[in-house]
């Protein structure tokens, strides 16, 4: 692999020539995704290759640096078992849309959202953001392999640390996962799932996810804080899926029903821990008032 990057003019020893190259395998790759969605309803099959997209470039920088590093080949088997079990559980997800739908529902309301132009607005709001955001939030594993490749003997407190809260956030976006999967495979069932990891949270996916990438940078600073600049990654990513798109984003759809406003006051937006009763009477008061305010008052009679 080294000889590639040498034939491209790169120099297989630097670390930012290598991560720029693997940056730009990725833009490349969610491009031709982009092509082939051009000839297809929409560009839903970016989901199944969106997971896969954190693995295969951690595979790719152990490839061309070939690391003696412990701290490295943990950060290889973090990437693979984070990206191949997200991008299985994607993939299988889009294969189900496919015969039902056409493909995921949220895409195909892109056609329509951003018709005239969607050939090339698609480019510019919906493709190429998801490569910016794969490089960056996958840029601890990458850059940690890269600049860890020397033999670093064995790993500090620091990583131990960083590998426990990989731990915690793995099982949580597994089982939350495999929780909803079997949810929705009932035929009866309540409107919203509240057992299992989704009994304290409604949304313990996404907290999974966010630890993931915490306990992925934990790792790559303590074999270097080279990778200082690499908590972007999982800052951006913690942003992401609490304040700017998903729990918000989803909490805000989905806030005026009746049935989601109640178990908004049973569960904590992100963070799998119950609620005190105290703090449920509280939300539900809240939630109760609001309800009350969003009702407009009678007509007043007509004065004869």
């Amino acid at each position: 692999m080294s000889t590639l990057v040498s034939d491209l003019g790169l120099d297989p020893n630097s670390a930012t020539d290598v991560f720029l190259l693997i940056a730009g395998y990725t833009f490349a790759v969610v491009t031709a995704i982009w092509l082939i969605g051009l000839t297809q309803a929409s560009h839903s099959m970016m989901d199944a290759y969106y997971g896969f997209g954190y693995a295969i470039p951690a595979v790719l920088a152990y490839l061309i640096v070939s690391p003696e590093s412990a701290t490295a080949s943990v950060l290889l088997v973090m990437a693979l078992l984070h990206g191949c079990r997200l991008g299985y559980y994607l993939a299988a997800r889009w294969r189900r849309y496919v015969p039902v739908h056409g493909g995921d529902p949220r895409y195909i309301r892109f056609v329509d959202d951003l018709s005239p132009g969607y050939w090339w607005k698609s480019f510019f709001k919906v493709m190429e953001p998801q490569a910016v955001i794969i490089v960056l939030i996958g840029a601890p594993a990458v850059a940690g392999i890269l600049l860890s490749a020397e033999a670093d003997g064995a790993l500090g407190p620091l990583a131990f640390l960083g590998i426990a809260v990989f731990g915690i956030g793995l099982y949580f976006e597994s089982l939350a996962d495999g929780q909803l999967q079997a949810f929705l495979a009932q035929q009866q069932r309540p409107r919203y799932l509240n057992t299992g990891v989704w009994k304290h949270s409604r949304h313990p996916n996404y907290f999974g996810t966010t630890t993931v990438w915490w306990g992925v940078w934990l790792v790559a600073m303590d074999g270097t804080t080279d990778v200082w600049w690499t908590v972007a990654g999982p800052l951006v990513n913690t942003i992401m899926l609490t304040s700017v798109l998903g729990s918000a984003f989803q909490d805000n759809y989905m806030g005026q029903r009746p049935e989601y406003q109640a178990l908004m006051a049973r569960t904590r937006r992100f963070l799998p821990l119950p609620l005190t009763a105290k703090a449920v009477r509280a939300n539900e008061a809240k939630a109760a008032a609001a309800s009350r305010a969003a009702v407009p008052d009678p007509p007043a009679p007509a004065l004869r």
